[in-house]
């Protein structure tokens, strides 16, 4: 079974930047590593802390405007 809280998996799998950023990001909504937030991918998504240094790379963004091919 995949494990979907980012704060857990930071501590379970070997760092990496994204990961550091999914767990800072998901942890700043609510979730620990025991816990996890309903409802928290939406509001990372909806983030309304634009001064936060990692607001332009927060996960679960929808990106826009990407042309068909």
């Amino acid at each position: 079974m995949r494990n979907h809280n980012p704060v857990k998996r930071f501590f379970a799998l070997p760092p990496s930047r994204k990961r550091a950023i999914e767990a800072k990001c998901a942890e700043c909504m609510g979730c620990t590593e025991d816990h996890l937030e309903e409802g928290f991918k939406r509001e990372i998504r909806n983030c309304t802390a634009p001064h936060c240094p990692l607001y332009p790379l927060r996960p679960y963004q929808v990106i826009e405007n990407i042309p068909p091919k």
